[in-house]
């Protein structure tokens, strides 16, 4: 198989990577927008970013087993582009809250964690450490819903977010604690003898 079809998988990881950084910046530009219409323009761009960036958590994983691409590199970029993804956009919906300590106080838990994990990763470099558990991968899919969430309420009609704001945070404070909860086999892995 071509050598270059075979770096699609961490092409596409890559990709999710920057996802999050520039469809943060296009939500926080949204926010800031004078005119509604360019508002609108901006906050669909950075939910459609988002999706499609979502999606390809698990099509590179896919394209990896399919051209029998997998390799350590992509295994350790997968999870450091999620955190990257959601990241990218928690942190946008920080500034966009004007720093909420009730939002900030669990998204710096979750980023706190994600760098920890991270750290571990390079730090301790053992197969356990490196493995993505099943803990991980659902605290991932729900971190991914969860950030989603503010979009798809928009798009239904809940335009005001004071109808549902202090429910998103009380899903966001749930994300930190599966996110404290999902670190200890990380841990236990990479301080086993």
């Amino acid at each position: 198989m071509n050598s270059l079809l075979r770096q699609l998988p961490n092409a596409l990881t890559v990709g999710r990577a920057l996802a999050g950084p520039i469809g943060g910046w296009l939500l926080v530009q949204s926010s800031l927008a004078l005119v509604e219409s360019d508002a609108v323009r901006l906050g669909l761009i950075s939910g459609l970013v988002f999706v499609v960036a979502a999606l390809t958590d698990w099509l590179d994983g896919w394209a990896a087993r399919t051209m029998g691409a997998e390799s350590a590199l992509g295994a350790l970029l997968d999870p450091i582009a999620d955190k990257f993804l959601v990241g990218g956009y928690l942190v946008a919906y920080c500034f966009i809250s004007g720093f909420d300590i009730y939002l900030v106080l669990p998204v710096l838990v979750i980023l706190g964690r994600d760098i920890a994990i991270t750290a571990l990763r390079f730090i301790r470099p053992s197969k356990g450490a490196l493995t993505v558990t099943p803990a991980a991968k659902m605290k991932t899919a729900l971190q991914m819903i969860i950030t989603a969430a503010p979009f798809v309420l928009v798009i239904i009609g809940l335009t005001d977010p004071a109808l549902w704001y202090h429910y998103w945070i009380g899903a966001v404070w749930f994300l930190a604690l599966l996110t404290i909860w999902s670190a200890g086999p990380y841990v236990q892995a990479a301080f086993r003898r």
